[in-house]
C-alpha cells in the first residue's frame, strides 16, 4: 500500500483496482472508518462523484486514502456503508448518503453522523465540520480549496490535502463525542436518529411523487393534480436520463400552469408562459399525452392538515415551549424532537380523538418520549403546569401539580 495510506501524503488519488480492493479490505478489518465524498453538482441532476476519502485505524493518527472514482470502480468501498457490522462515520451525511444510494443502490447502515451527534451534546444545530474539529481537537483547518472543481485532473497537493483533512480528524472527533454521549446515556438516541436519517436519504423520491414538490400542487383540482403528477413524473425521468436539472425541460411555474389549463393542442401549449417554442416542438406531443392521461387518473386525496378546534388554537405554542425548554436543558437541538405539524397533530388528537389510542408520531416513541413527549402528555392531562423561569436559559419550566 502506498505511503499516502499510511501517512496522509498528498500523492495522486488511488486509481488502481487492486489498491481499491486492498483499502476496502483494510476498512473491513478495522471495523469502522471515516468517509467523505467530493462531487460536482453544477449542470447535473445527479451529482458527479469526483473523489472518495476514507480514514481508518488509530483515531490519533489514522491511515487515510483518496480514491479517484473517475478512474476506478469504488463500489467495493461504497458497499461497506451497507454493512451493519462496520461503523461508517460521516459529517453532515445527507448528501453523501443520497448520492451513494443513487449511484450504487446502497442504503447506509451503522451510520454515525457527527453533525447529528454534536447536536445531542450541546454543540448546536448543524455544526460545521471545521467548527467541530476546532472545538473538539483545537485544530484549525485550512479551507482554501473549499470551492475546488473536483472533477478536474490533476488535483493539486493543496486540494488533496484539503480533501483528506475532511476525514483525517473525523475518527478522533467521533471518539470524543461518543464518550460524551455515553456519559449522558445518549448513544442509543444518536444511533436511532442516524438510522432514521439514513433511511430517509437512501432512496430518491419516486417520479410519480415528484408533483408534491411543485409549489401550489395542493391548490389544484383533482384532474389538474392528475395532469401535474403525470407531467412531473415524465420530467423527472427525462431529467435523470439526461442528468440535467428538471428546469432544462421546464420550470415549476410552467409545469403548474400546464396542469391548471390542461391544453388540448400545441397551439394552446405555446400560450403557456415560460414554455419555449423549442420545448413545444421537441416535447409537445409527449406533454399533451401526459396531460390527457394524467387528467383521467387523479391522485388520492393527500393527508389532511390538522384541524384544531378553537379552544386548542394556542396550545401548539405552549407545547412547543415545553419541548424547547426540555431541549435546551438537555443540550439537544429542538428540531430533532418534534416539528410544528406533529405538535398540532398531537393537540388535535387530545381534543377530538380517541385518547385511549395514542397517535403514531415520533414524539411519543423512543428517546423523544423520554426527553419531552411524556412531559407534553402530562401537561395535556393536567398533571403539570408551565411556569416562568427567568433565571434559566429555557425561560420556562414545567412544574408537577400535587395529586388530589
Amino acid at each position: 500500500m502506498s505511503a499516502q495510506h499510511h501517512n496522509g501524503r498528498s500523492d495522486s488519488p488511488v486509481a488502481d483496482a487492486a489498491e481499491v480492493a486492498s483499502i476496502a479490505e483494510a476498512l473491513r478489518d478495522a471495523g469502522s472508518f471515516a468517509l467523505d465524498l467530493e462531487f460536482m453538482t453544477e449542470g447535473r441532476y445527479v451529482p458527479e462523484l469526483s473523489l472518495v476519502q476514507v480514514a481508518w485505524g488509530d483515531p490519533a493518527g489514522p491511515a487515510v486514502a483518496a480514491i479517484d472514482p473517475l478512474a476506478v470502480d469504488v463500489r467495493a468501498v461504497m458497499e461497506l456503508v451497507a454493512d451493519e457490522s462496520i461503523e461508517t462515520v460521516i459529517h453532515a451525511a445527507q448528501a453523501d448518503l443520497s448520492l451513494i444510494g443513487a449511484l450504487f443502490d446502497v442504503r447506509g447502515r451503522s451510520i454515525y453522523d457527527t453533525q447529528i451527534a454534536g447536536a445531542f451534546v450541546g454543540m448546536g444545530d448543524q455544526v460545521g465540520y471545521a467548527n467541530l474539529i476546532e472545538r473538539l481537537l483545537d485544530i484549525s483547518l485550512d479551507k482554501g480549496a473549499q470551492f475546488t472543481e473536483w472533477s478536474r485532473r490533476p488535483l493539486s497537493d493543496e486540494q488533496l490535502s484539503y480533501a483528506l483533512d475532511d476525514v483525517r480528524y473525523l475518527l478522533a472527533a467521533w471518539e470524543l463525542i461518543r464518550g460524551r454521549l455515553e456519559d449522558r446515556d445518549r448513544l442509543a438516541w444518536v444511533r436511532e436518529e442516524c438510522e432514521r436519517m439514513a433511511a430517509v436519504w437512501a432512496d430518491r423520491v419516486p417520479p410519480e411523487e415528484m408533483y408534491r414538490r411543485v409549489r401550489g400542487w395542493n391548490g389544484l383540482k383533482p384532474a389538474a393534480q392528475g395532469a401535474l403528477r403525470a407531467l412531473a413524473g415524465w420530467r423527472e425521468r427525462e431529467s435523470l436520463r439526461a442528468n440535467r436539472p428538471p428546469s432544462f425541460l421546464m420550470n415549476d411555474r410552467s409545469l403548474l400552469e400546464i396542469a391548471r389549463r390542461r391544453p388540448r393542442d400545441e397551439a394552446a401549449l405555446r400560450d403557456v408562459r415560460g414554455l419555449g417554442a423549442g420545448t413545444v416542438q421537441r416535447h409537445g406531443r409527449a406533454i399533451l399525452r401526459w396531460v390527457e392521461e394524467g387528467s383521467a387518473d387523479p391522485p388520492d386525496a393527500p393527508p389532511r392538515a390538522p384541524n384544531l378546534p378553537p379552544q386548542g388554537q394556542g396550545w401548539p405554542a405552549l407545547l412547543g415551549g415545553i419541548i424547547a425548554a426540555r431541549s435546551r436543558e438537555s443540550g439537544i437541538a429542538p428540531r430533532f424532537v418534534a416539528p410544528r405539524r406533529e405538535i398540532e397533530e398531537l393537540t388535535e388528537w387530545w381534543l377530538v380523538g380517541d385518547r385511549d389510542v395514542e397517535p403514531d408520531i415520533p414524539m411519543l416513541h423512543g428517546w423523544r418520549r423520554e426527553l419531552a413527549g411524556q412531559e407534553v402528555l402530562d401537561w395535556l392531562a393536567g398533571k403539570s403546569a408551565i411556569a416562568v423561569d427567568s433565571d434559566s436559559g429555557a425561560g420556562i419550566r414545567v412544574v408537577r401539580l400535587a395529586e388530589d
